[in-house]
């Protein structure tokens, strides 16, 4: 006898009618897992069959192992990501169009960096483990190739690309807005950054309190009240700043205890580099010679390189926002977040790093691990948690995904 006797559609149900947060035992002792399991239930080890159970599934059950060896076993907190996709179906419903495909990979790019092939199969895991749904064409709208990290038009028009209903909702709202977000690839391609950033930011946007607790582990100024946070954002009118369409990925403009209104300008990168075109003159040089200017005097020729163009312009923007006639912030800074393992975006910013003043403390650079890690020791248990937890197992938990390969396409 042995765990692989637990029928394993018992199982999900079993753990479907828990708690978010919840041991082996509440599992092994519920009653639709004994009738289910009359043979194994007076097993010495039927308990442990179970765990073991619990553990080979896990990603298909939508939980994570948070504590080993209590009285009751093991304590698993459900990740979130088995509802409302999969907690709510034992199976894959018979009805769903393409459901053969919904457990594969999906077709890869042969032409990939490496760091880009390795996201773009691991979101090709997650939609085949965890959101259990078929791939989908892309990147554009008008793409006829399958992709593993596409989702398909009804996924994606439904808001699957996002951690919960609240973020899907924000997405909708900002796209409503007119600007900005790119539709099809902000609800389709789960390798765009531009979902990450929503599933990161979006649950802030009208939560100002969780804001505020959060822009704390970030920020080096005591936050009394976050005022406002945007996603896809720049100041207006344009001619006042850069006179260009620079923008902030994302925008939280904050108090200090002591009364300063201050803002931080975000752009975050998951697997796209920086662009490529390179933008030069006057409408940027003009914030160079201001007082206070972040930039080494021996810069002056290489700020504008087309390896960290973008970047030049993303910190000028928010250097901007400080020294506008009129600025009502004491304080503007640039955060750039990026994935631990994008080695190309971190040469990058260590070689702009070496372009700014010693002392200059007006780009703050963050890898994404360190973020979901300082939020979450500031995050208290409930919903609020299990959107954390389940932002880390989509974008940094790539061990999940190891070992898996999936058809190339050129």
């Amino acid at each position: 006898m042995s765990q692989k006797q637990i029928q394993l559609a018992v199982l999900k149900q079993a753990v479907a009618n828990q708690g978010r947060d919840f041991a082996t035992k509440d599992v092994s002792e519920s009653k639709q897992m004994k009738d289910a399991h009359p043979d194994l239930v007076s097993h010495s080890h039927y308990h442990s069959f179970v765990g073991a159970a619990l553990s080979q599934h896990h990603d298909i059950l939508g939980i994570i192992e948070v504590r080993k060896g209590t009285s009751r076993g093991s304590r698993w907190e459900k990740n979130g990501l088995a509802s409302p996709s999969i907690a709510a179906t034992v199976d894959v419903p018979a009805t769903r169009p393409s459901q053969v495909h919904s457990t594969e990979l999906g077709p890869q790019y042969r032409k990939d960096a490496i760091f880009k092939a390795r996201m773009r199969l691991h979101q090709s895991w997650y939609r085949a483990n965890i959101l259990r749904m078929p791939y989908g064409t892309g990147p554009k709208s008008t793409d006829t190739s399958h992709y593993g990290n596409m989702l398909t038009r009804p996924d994606g028009e439904a808001g699957h690309n996002f951690l919960t209903p609240q973020i899907a909702q924000t997405a909708r709202d900002r796209v409503a807005q007119g600007g900005g977000a790119e539709p099809y690839r902000l609800f389709h391609d789960m390798l765009s950054s531009q979902p990450m950033c929503f599933n990161l930011f979006g649950p802030l946007v009208k939560d100002h309190v969780l804001a505020c607790r959060l822009l704390s582990a970030l920020v080096p100024e005591t936050v009394a009240e976050v005022t406002r946070v945007a996603i896809e954002w720049a100041p207006q009118p344009a001619e006042a700043y850069l006179n260009d369409r620079t923008s902030f990925d994302a925008f939280i403009e904050y108090r200090t205890l002591d009364g300063h209104q201050c803002a931080l300008g975000i752009e975050t990168k998951l697997t796209e580099p920086f662009s490529q075109n390179e933008y030069d003159g006057e409408r940027y040089r003009r914030w160079m010679r201001v007082q206070g200017t972040p930039w080494r005097p021996d810069a002056e020729t290489t700020v504008h390189d087309i390896q960290h163009n973008q970047l030049w312009r993303d910190h000028l923007l928010a250097f901007a926002m400080r020294h506008q006639p009129d600025s009502p912030y004491t304080k503007t800074r640039l955060m750039v977040i990026y994935h631990p393992e994008d080695r190309d975006c971190a040469h990058v910013m260590s070689g702009y790093r070496k372009l700014l003043r010693e002392d200059d403390d007006t780009l703050i650079v963050m890898p994404l691990d360190r973020l979901v890690q300082d939020w979450t020791t500031v995050i208290a248990d409930g919903p609020q948690r299990a959107w954390i937890q389940d932002f880390h197992v989509r974008y940094l938990e790539l061990e999940r995904s190891a070992g898996c390969r999936g058809s190339c396409s050129s």
